[in-house]
This record gives structure tokens, C-alpha cells and sequence, in this order.
């Protein structure tokens, strides 16, 4: 598998983890211990803020058997940039709700998500 094929496989883990809400996918999918996601949502008076939080509270949310993920019908790269040997970005759009920016590693011989930036649609 070439270093796209790997970032593809990391990104799509991630989405479908996240639908499914499957540990083990999300897991596989971020450096959990570093990994953040921040980015700009409409909070519940309908006024746009920036938050930040770490994935590793994020999954424990996500798994949760009371957790009701958001339903996306699909999801697409948009771009994949290689920048390093250990180091990537991807914009991906989630479904037309979220637009998703991806900062990589390639840790371990893996790549793995580190950062999430995104901008609710």
C-alpha cells in the first residue's frame, strides 16, 4: 500500500469508526494521546464558535452506548497533500454538513491523525 492508499485507509477509519462508533477504528486512526479537534460549529443559540478538545475525551463520548452520532451518508477526500515522509494534510468533506482539514504523522510506520480542523457547513 502506497503512502496515499495509507492516509485514505486512516481517514475513512476514522469516519466510519465514528458512524459506528467502533473504539478499536478510532483508535487506529489517531495518535490518541496528542490528537486534538478544533473548529467552528453552531453552538445551540445558532451563533458560530471555536472550540477545542482532545480526542481522547472525544472517543470515550463517541463510544458511549447513550451517544447518538450525527448521520452522515457519505463523506470524500478532497485533497491529499504529502508535504514529508511524516507528514501530511487532507481536506475531506464530511457529507456536505462539515468541512474537515487533517494534519497526519506517519508514526510507527503508520499514518495516523494528529489534528482536526473543521468548519461546520
Amino acid at each position: 500500500m502506497n503512502d496515499y492508499e495509507a492516509i485514505e485507509e486512516t481517514v475513512f477509519r476514522y469516519f466510519e469508526g465514528y458512524k459506528t462508533k467502533d473504539r478499536e477504528r478510532l483508535e487506529r486512526a489517531f495518535v490518541v494521546d496528542i490528537a486534538n479537534m478544533m473548529g467552528y460549529w453552531k453552538n445551540d443559540e445558532g451563533e458560530t464558535e471555536l472550540f477545542t478538545v482532545p480526542y481522547k475525551d472525544l472517543i470515550e463520548r463517541w463510544v458511549d452506548p447513550n451517544f447518538t452520532p450525527r448521520k452522515f451518508d457519505e463523506g470524500k477526500i478532497l485533497s491529499v497533500n504529502i508535504f514529508s515522509d511524516v507528514g501530511a494534510t487532507v481536506v475531506f468533506d464530511c457529507g456536505g454538513k462539515y468541512l474537515d482539514t487533517f494534519q497526519m504523522v506517519k508514526l510507527d510506520n503508520q499514518w495516523r491523525i494528529v489534528n482536526k480542523f473543521f468548519v461546520d457547513q
